[in-house]
């Protein structure tokens, strides 16, 4: 009996230790496969780290490359720019010993004529005390006394051209007083009359470095020059640290040249090629601004159904100024105060926010023969408005009969926005439409495809085509502005007239490998 206990006490421990064994080996494969899989895992990672690495490093080696073509290109710049000023400093250097060499020569020359005057000098003298005598045993007189009369004859002359010289004094000491009169009145008027802001015909750009200035100059100045061609404005670059001023009395103008600086700017790459470029893209985007400003504006008053054509001229009116005036604010402020006035008066202030919202886009429309009123009056019934913002429009300056209440009160709203103290300055609005003709004068000749007036009024820059214009044919057309110029024009300030004909030949060089081509496959 103890024995077959004994045997089944072993027989359970045989099977324990079995699923002991068993156990162990279970926990040593699955051991086995983790490590294996770690080490599959950690492969993995490693190579995933290793391939960062890798691009990483490739991505610094190529910003390392464009960094350093970059320093070479602002290196060979700053180069040229050292070796212009020097050539400069010498060919001064050259000039003022060339100057100081005449100067001498000048000195012994004159040192010469000095003595050569004072040896004629002494001659003189000889023969005029010899004539004297002569004169004396001629006339059978005294020398002093023919001495005393001479000299009462030359007093008694003397004292007529005195007093002509006198009445001449007297005249040009009256006018120069009346000039210092009126010079004084114009200054003491000026500090009285209220200053242009500097926005009006100026705008700051910001610039990273001042190398780039050196960029945007160019090499013997070309950038700049083909920028302010471009841009039909003046680029100012002056000691002012990290900034450069463009300087337009055109808002437009100023607006693209300033979104084309900037892009000029970030890019970095400035040539006569990539500043066309950016003014391209500049107008584009500047389009694109308008549009969204004249929706900013109809959205602003709440208004509904607004033409997109009537949006863009609304826009347009945010770069015009009307003695210094900003023509869009105007409009919007008289919307504003026709809706007032049409609420007190019971009538519908929808219509009168836009009868005062369009009454002046006629400023913007393309030159015509009708007044501003009669023009923006055509293009609000051609984009479908009502014939009472019409009328409003065309009569709100008395050229055509009032048909309803929106115009009186466009009038009166008109005049009380444009009338209040501080809103408009009558210089500028002079200023600007004194530009405006001597850009018409220019464009009015054949062959003139643009003209720019840049320097504050003081240069007018005229673009010529090279196709239709010789330059025999340029020289004539100058001359021809300048004298329609004069006859059409009252200046008080001389204006140089800079005329332009620029030719451009391109060529593409096809590569080699096709020219190979073609003469192995004839």
């Amino acid at each position: 009996m103890n024995y077959e206990i004994f045997d089944i006490n072993s027989i359970v421990l045989g099977l324990l230790a079995t699923c002991l064994f068993a156990e162990c080996i279970v926990l040593i494969v699955r051991v086995n496969s983790l490590k294996n899989k770690l080490q599959a895992e950690t492969e993995a990672v490693r190579s995933e780290e290793r391939m960062k690495y890798e691009k990483k490093r490739n991505e610094l080696e190529m910003h390392m490359k464009e960094r350093e073509l970059e320093l070479k290109a602002e290196y060979e710049d700053t180069l040229a720019l050292a070796r212009a000023s020097k050539r400069e400093q010498s060919e001064k250097l050259a000039e003022t010993e060339e100057e100081l060499k005449n100067a001498q020569n000048a000195t012994a020359k004159a040192e010469e004529e000095y003595a050569r005057y004072s040896q004629m000098r002494e001659s003189l003298k000889r023969q005029a005390d010899a004539y004297a005598l002569k004169l004396a045993d001629i006339s059978k007189l005294d020398v002093e006394q023919i001495r005393r009369e001479a000299k009462a004859e030359i007093e008694r002359k003397c004292n007529d051209d005195l007093s002509k010289y006198r009445a001449e004094i007297i005249a040009k000491a009256k006018t120069q007083a009346d000039d210092e009169a009126r010079k004084m009145l114009s200054l003491a008027m000026q500090r009285m009359a209220p200053q242009m802001p500097q926005g009006i015909s100026t705008y700051v750009v910001k610039i990273p470095s001042e190398a780039m200035k050196g960029k945007l100059i160019g090499k013997d100045g070309r950038n700049i020059r083909s920028f302010e061609s471009a841009t039909g404005t003046t680029l100012i670059i002056d000691e002012t640290p990290d900034s450069v001023m463009l300087s337009s009395f055109n808002p437009s103008r100023r607006a693209v040249a300033r979104l084309a600086l900037e892009n000029l700017i970030s890019d970095g790459r400035i040539n006569p090629s990539t500043i066309e470029a950016a003014v391209l893209d500049a107008e584009e985007k500047f389009s694109q601004n308008v549009f969204d400003a004249g929706q900013l504006a109809v959205e602003s008053l709440g208004l509904a159904r607004v033409h997109p054509d009537i949006i863009s001229l609304l826009g347009n009116l945010d770069f015009h100024l009307s003695l210094n005036q900003n023509t869009l604010q105007h409009s919007i402020e008289t919307a504003r105060l026709c809706a007032l006035i049409a609420l007190e008066l019971g009538a519908d202030a929808a219509v009168a926010k836009r009868v005062g919202l369009f009454h002046d886009i006629g400023k913007v429309m393309p030159s015509t023969d009708l007044s501003h009123a009669m023009a923006g009056a055509q293009a609000l019934a051609r984009c479908g408005e009502s014939d009472i913002v019409v009328n409003a429009v065309e009569s709100h300056h008395g050229e055509a009969p009032a048909k309803s209440i929106y115009a009186s009160i466009l009038q009166m709203a008109d005049s009380l926005s444009s009338t209040r103290p501080g809103a408009r300055m009558e210089a500028a609005d002079g200023y600007i439409r004194r530009i405006k003709t001597l850009e018409t004068i220019a464009k009015e000749f054949d062959g003139v495809s643009n003209a720019y007036v840049i320097q504050a009024g003081r240069e007018l820059r005229v673009i010529v085509s090279p196709e239709i214009v010789s330059d025999i044919q340029a020289l004539d057309i100058a001359a021809k502005i300048r004298r329609k110029i004069e006859e059409s024009t009252d200046s008080s300030i001389p204006i140089k007239i800079m005329l332009i004909r620029e030719s451009r030949f391109t060529e593409i060089a096809k590569p080699t490998s096709i020219q190979n081509d073609k003469i192995r496959n004839p």
